[in-house]
């Protein structure tokens, strides 16, 4: 904070002065995400495996690019409901006003949290989990069925959840209704499914209806994960400023004003609207017809009856073919929070470097020192339930098994990882 004043770092600590808490988001992070990112977050925790433990709580968003995007994270002791409360209170200290979608799993702490910090109505569920939920319910209903009929029903849920308009949701329930009247009453009733259909949340999740980017971050840091507290904020740190700095080079390679996975998005609907008929009605309306199936074109509200350019802001194929109709130029269709100029905002600060030479060393302090300052104590951590693993040493009087393959006849091996030729067999 000394760094940069508009680092947002809080922590917490016990009445024994013991650690309990830990906010950090960085000034560069909180500008690029008010300036240039979509206004959508992805939440989540994972374990810490370092020497105290704990629980480390994550709120990320996409840039440009569809790039991870990290904004703000917390250390805590665990995903409790306090836990997640003050998480979520801090991060909307700075974004104020800012009308947010927030993406997570089902935790009730964390629905809880949301619901009092943001309010519920932009709370949407990541999908992943809720197939998951669905999986398990189809094998308490369905139960001793084959693995291909399990395989089959969620094809169906996907349908329900990418479906993008009323009447293909409607018709992917009643394929689900007829396939079991019971897994559509829980889709119904135990899901919230308002919560994760695209068709059924009313505000915009840009096509993004997991929480995936939030598992980029926790993979991001697999390795930090495993240190202390002090070693995982400076690793973190120096981490997010090679990344910024990547990012912020990586802008001078932009072709036609958007990011490479924009740009590969891009070309795949051009080549798929190859083909299309396209009938100009005037004043930007068009029928694009495919096969028997005709739809709707609005270039100039860059609306399509498919829902696909309102949802993600990219031209989908009916859409490039009517722009083709038009002579137009695809990429001037895309929606701002893809372009260049979005991309300059959110990565034009960047990591301002924090000096570390005035700090102290433990190793050198008096007792004086001891006693005249207070120091802040590491958590309290308790054991988890269950007996700790031990590594099992083997006795030097344990005979070993010795595998020899009954193909080549060699040791270290068995037949069926063999790849050696029997004699016999040449």
């Amino acid at each position: 904070m000394e760094a940069d004043p508009q680092t947002v770092a809080k922590r917490t600590s016990s009445v024994n002065n013991h650690f309990e808490r830990l906010f950090i988001a960085y000034g560069c992070c909180i500008n690029g995400f008010l300036l240039g990112c979509r206004p959508i977050l992805y939440i989540d925790g994972c374990h810490l495996s370092g020497p105290y433990l704990g629980t480390l709580l994550v709120a990320s968003t996409y840039d440009a690019d569809n790039n991870l995007y990290p904004l703000a994270y917390t250390i805590v002791n665990g995903e409790t409901y306090e836990d997640w409360s003050w998480f979520l209170r801090n991060l909307k200290e700075f974004i104020g006003s800012l009308q947010i979608t927030i993406v997570s799993d089902r935790h009730n702490a964390i629905v809880g949290a949301v619901r009092e910090v943001f309010g519920g109505s932009r709370h949407t569920f990541c999908y992943r989990h809720i197939k998951e939920n669905f999986s398990a319910e189809f094998s308490k209903v369905c139960n001793g069925h084959r693995r291909k009929r399990k395989e089959d029903v969620l094809k169906l849920l996907d349908k329900i959840a990418y479906s993008r308009s009323d009447l293909d949701f409607v018709k992917a329930m009643g394929h689900l209704r007829s396939f079991s009247i019971d897994l559509a009453r829980w889709v119904e009733t135990q899901s919230d499914v308002d919560k994760w259909a695209m068709s059924r949340f009313q505000f915009r999740r840009w096509d993004n209806i997991t929480t995936n980017l939030a598992e980029s971050f926790n993979a991001w840091l697999v390795k930090e994960r495993r240190d202390n507290v002090c070693v995982l904020i400076n690793e973190h740190r120096q981490k997010l400023a090679k990344k910024l700095y990547v990012a912020n080079e990586a802008m001078g390679k932009w072709e036609n004003g958007v990011g490479p996975k924009i740009e590969a998005i891009l070309k795949e609907n051009v080549a798929q609207a190859e083909g299309m008929v396209v009938v100009d009605h005037g004043s930007g309306r068009m029928l694009v017809r495919i096969g028997q199936k005709d739809l709707r074109v609005n270039v100039a509200l860059r609306e399509c009856t498919c829902q696909a350019w309102q949802m993600t802001g990219i031209p989908c194929p009916h859409a490039c073919a009517a722009i083709k109709n038009l002579h137009g130029n695809v990429y001037t269709y895309v929606e701002e929070c893809y372009l260049l100029s979005s991309q300059q905002k959110i990565y034009m600060n960047t990591m301002i470097p924090v000096e570390t030479h005035d700090m102290p060393n433990l190793n050198q302090l008096s007792l004086d020192d001891y006693r005249t300052n207070t120091f802040l104590q590491p958590p309290i951590t308790s054991r988890p339930p269950g007996r700790p693993k031990k590594k099992r040493r083997d006795s030097q009087f344990q005979h070993q098994v010795q595998y020899q393959c009954s193909r080549c006849h060699q040791s270290g091996h068995n037949r069926a990882s063999c790849t050696n030729l029997n004699p016999t067999e040449l």
